[in-house]
C-alpha cells in the first residue's frame, strides 16, 4: 500500500499576492464537463490482485485529514527560519492547555518589503493586522477562522512552534493552486505524472504555485505549470481533488498555506507532451507512478497524488500495481 508522508505547496518566495478591495476572496472550483475515455493501449489490461495494488480504495491520507495533526509545519522550517518551538503531538490543538508555549516571532524581510500598502505592486499584507482587515477580509476554506488576542488569525491545524508570517506574504490563508497531470504510456502500460525539482530543496513536486487575487484557478493552473514545466495546457476540464490545508514548512501560527488541487489526465495526448524545465524548476519529466518515486516528495504532494490516483481508479475503472503498472481488478 502506497502511504504518503506529510503535506503543502511551493517553497518560492514568489508570492502573486496584491492589495485588493475589501472583498472576501477564495478560488472558484473548475466545473469539469469531460469524463474519462479508455486509454488506447499496445497491450491488455493485466489483471491486477488486491494486495498489489498502489492505492487501495479504502486508503487515507493523513496530511489531509483535519482530524490529524500537522507535522512539517512543526518539524521542518526554511533555513531563514529561527528554530521551532517544541510542539508535541499532545500540545498541537489550541485548546491544549500549553502554558510554557513560548513560540518565536519571524517575518521575513522580503516579506515586508512588499507590503501593498507602500510598495505599488507589493504582493504581501501589510504587517498590521488592522490594516490588513481595512483592505480585506480574511476567509479560510477550513472554515470559521479563530484569533489570537492581539487579533491575528490562528492556524486552523494548531501549533507550529513559530508565530508571524515568516516567508508567506499574507494573515491567515495564503491560496495555491496544484495540477496533478497524468498520463498512461501507451509503451510501457504504466501510470505516469508530470512532476518537476524544484530548485530550492532539489525535492520532486507538483509544479503548482500561488492563486494571484481575483484570478480563476484554471488561470493558475496554466500560467504555474506553463512556467515550471514549461508546457501550456488547458485546465477547463480538471478536476477537483482536495481543497483546504497544506502541511508546509512554511507554515506558521498565523499564516498558512490552502490549496486547490485538481487533476488533468491527458488519455494518449500525454504522449505529446514533452516538459522542459521552466524559470522555477531544475527539472521537469514524467515519473512512473510506483511506491518508490512517490514516497518523498515535497509537502503533501505524496498525499496529493496518492488521493488523485484513488479518485482516478474509481472513475476509470481501473487499479495502479506498485509498479506503476494500470490494469483491472483481479475477480
Amino acid at each position: 500500500m502506497f502511504l504518503p508522508t506529510s503535506s503543502a505547496t511551493t517553497y518560492t518566495n514568489k508570492l502573486i499576492l496584491r492589495c485588493y478591495n475589501k472583498k472576501a476572496h477564495m478560488p472558484e472550483k473548475i466545473t469539469p464537463e469531460k469524463t474519462i475515455r479508455e486509454e488506447k493501449l499496445t497491450k491488455d489490461y493485466p489483471s491486477i490482485n488486491k494486495g498489489e495494488v498502489l492505492v487501495p480504495p479504502d486508503a487515507k491520507f493523513e496530511t489531509l485529514e483535519k482530524s490529524q495533526p500537522h507535522q512539517k509545519a512543526r518539524k521542518e522550517k526554511p533555513r531563514i527560519y529561527p528554530d521551532r518551538f517544541p510542539v508535541p503531538d499532545d500540545k498541537v490543538s489550541w485548546g491544549a492547555d500549553y502554558p510554557d508555549y513560548d513560540p518565536p516571532s519571524f517575518v521575513a524581510e522580503l516579506v515586508l518589503e512588499n507590503d501593498c500598502i507602500r510598495k505599488q505592486g507589493g504582493w504581501a499584507d501589510p504587517e498590521s493586522i488592522e490594516a490588513t482587515k481595512e483592505i480585506r477580509d480574511i476567509v479560510s476554506y477550513e472554515g470559521v477562522i479563530r484569533y489570537d488576542k492581539e487579533g491575528y488569525p490562528l492556524n486552523p491545524r494548531g501549533r507550529t512552534g513559530i508565530r508571524g508570517r515568516g516567508l508567506l506574504g499574507k494573515h491567515g490563508p495564503n491560496f495555491a493552486a496544484d495540477p496533478i497531470v497524468t498520463r498512461v504510456n501507451v509503451t510501457t502500460g504504466q501510470l505516469e505524472i508530470l512532476l518537476i525539482q524544484r530548485s530550492d530543496t532539489g525535492e520532486m513536486a507538483i509544479p503548482g504555485g500561488m492563486v494571484d487575487y481575483g484570478e480563476k484557478v484554471s488561470s493558475t493552473l496554466r500560467r504555474e505549470f506553463k512556467e515550471e514545466a514549461g508546457t501550456e495546457l488547458d485546465f477547463g476540464d480538471a478536476e477537483l481533488v482536495y481543497q483546504g490545508y497544506v502541511d508546509d514548512p512554511r507554515n506558521t501560527d498565523n499564516a498558512w498555506m490552502e490549496t486547490s488541487v485538481y487533476h488533468l489526465h491527458l488519455e494518449e495526448r500525454g504522449m505529446d507532451v514533452f516538459p522542459e524545465a521552466g524559470s522555477d524548476a531544475v527539472s521537469a519529466q514524467w515519473v512512473v507512478a510506483n511506491q518508490e518515486n512517490l514516497r518523498n516528495l515535497y509537502a503533501s504532494h505524496s498525499a496529493s497524488i496518492g488521493e488523485t490516483i484513488k479518485k482516478w481508479q474509481e472513475k476509470a475503472k481501473k487499479v495502479v500495481r506498485k509498479d506503476g503498472a494500470v490494469g483491472i481488478p483481479a475477480a
